[in-house]
């Protein structure tokens, strides 16, 4: 069946959340056991419409990469029955920071769904918050056996009528395999899938996501997935991410798989023509490109790696000198000007040669 992207009208109301642990290399739904149940309710959420766009990327190209974080849990949450120094909300919390850091060092726009440790919005606001992301990722170690030590990536269930359903699973088993191999684990990363047990967005089908934030992300279409850093109820994973420069590490090895596996995905994405000047990909060259241009530009002058792919540096570089800068926005904006006054149709590379 082709699949494409629709967005979904509907009602949202009471969503389960549970946490769930494995026991077995070989998984299936026997290896589960509910340890927490806790009821939701969505607060005046009629439709994906009625839920802003986080501000920080309204002005953003589309050609930027934008992960919403989500650091699991809040406070002192979810203590390790074998380590008592571990509390699984401080790990997220630690691990959520360094995956955002090493995301912007590659020119990612990466967002925290909070502020602090302690602060400890709704489940579904959570994913929500990533609309208009690229991706969602919720952060999370697991609970269980003491033997048990994989590493687990919940996704979406099989949608035949969006293909998020798809980049959920691709992206969730690369990371999965990710913490596996960094984590040294003795049971193998896989991705898990549970449905609901409501029709809680009512589109007519049982087709829901059983924890909240991944109902709130899809809800807002938006790939994500809920990632199980092993297990805090085993002695040697627990030890490990306690350790600080363990934690580093791994954030650094998560967002190089976020950000080749998304970057990928954006230049596949790109058209074959790109008119010059037009970064942001609307097919019009004004003062939202000029904007973006600026940006790119301060984020260079502070050291930083820019959000430009190679295509879009060449149609950004409007004065062909080798940089983004803000001679560049200067001859967009001048653009966009004569462009607003004047009656006939040109295109920048016309007018630049009429100059």
């Amino acid at each position: 069946m082709i699949k494409k992207i629709i967005t979904l009208s509907a009602v949202c109301s009471v969503v389960l959340c549970n946490t769930l642990t494995a026991n077995a290399v070989d998984f299936n739904i026997s290896d589960f056991d509910i340890m927490e149940s806790q009821l939701y309710q969505g607060t005046d959420i009629k439709s994906p419409d009625d839920i802003p766009i986080n501000n920080s990327i309204q002005n953003l190209s589309r050609n930027v990469i934008k992960v919403m974080i989500d650091p699991g849990h809040y406070g002192k949450y979810n203590q390790s029955p074998v380590y008592a120094p571990y509390w699984e909300s401080e790990m997220t919390w630690k691990l959520s920071n360094y995956l955002q850091a090493e995301l912007q060092e590659l020119g990612v726009h990466a967002d925290l769904t909070k502020q602090s440790l302690d602060e400890d919005p709704e489940l579904n606001d959570r994913g929500f918050a990533s609309k208009g992301y690229d991706f969602f990722i919720s952060m999370h170690s697991n609970a269980g056996s003491t033997s048990s030590d994989q590493p687990l990536a919940i996704v979406y269930q099989d949608l035949p009528w969006t293909t998020i359903d798809d980049t959920s699973k691709e992206i969730g088993q690369l990371l999965a395999t990710t913490v596996e191999k960094v984590m040294e684990t003795n049971q193998k990363g896989i991705i898990y899938q549970r449905k609901g047990t409501e029709d809680w967005d009512r589109n007519g089908v049982l087709d829901d996501e059983w924890y909240s934030v991944l109902f709130g992300s899809r809800f807002v279409g938006t790939p994500g997935i809920l990632l199980e850093h092993s297990f805090h109820t085993n002695y040697r994973s627990t030890l490990w991410l306690y350790d600080d420069n363990n934690l580093q590490m791994l954030a650094k090895e998560e967002a190089s798989v976020i950000f080749e596996y998304f970057n990928e995905k954006k230049l596949a994405e790109m058209p074959e023509d790109i008119m010059l000047g037009d970064v942001n990909l609307d097919n019009i060259v004004d003062a939202s490109d000029a904007s973006c241009v600026l940006e790119e530009y301060a984020t260079l002058s502070i050291g930083k790696k820019g959000t430009f792919n190679d295509r879009l540096k060449e149609t950004g570089d409007i004065n062909k000198d080798g940089a983004i800068d803000s001679s560049d926005a200067s001859e967009i904006l001048d653009f966009y000007a004569y462009t607003s006054t004047h009656i006939e149709q040109t295109d920048m590379q016309m007018w630049l040669q009429s100059k």
